[in-house]
């Protein structure tokens, strides 16, 4: 099994992904974030978005915002596990800061 670039860290809370669909039509979603490292995020969604596609993501309780690029996407049931890629990584004070950001109680 390949060993990670960074340590992944628990954190849930909700995200907001906006993107075009290949019509150019801005689609948006609201999804929760289930971990993240330095470069990535796993979001379930309640829809697809393929894999190659630009995001925006925006995740206020953490103050995180920024583009990403959709990695893989896998269904489970009715949800959508997608692994995205950040253009720019998370700043270590965001990183720090996990430990007192509310979770997602819902979890």
């Amino acid at each position: 099994m390949p060993k990670r670039r960074h340590h992944r860290r628990t954190y849930t809370g909700p995200v907001e992904l906006s993107w075009l669909d290949p019509q150019g039509q801005r689609k948006f979603a609201r999804g929760k974030c289930l971990d993240l490292s330095e470069t990535g995020l796993r979001v379930e969604s309640p829809v697809p978005i393929p894999a190659y596609t630009s995001v925006f993501l925006r995740a206020e309780r953490i103050r995180l915002s920024g583009a990403a690029s959709v990695r893989h996407v896998n269904r489970i049931g009715a949800r959508f596990l997608l692994g995205l890629e950040l253009t720019e990584p998370i700043p270590g004070k965001t990183l720090a800061g996990l430990d007192d950001a509310p979770q997602d109680p819902s979890r």
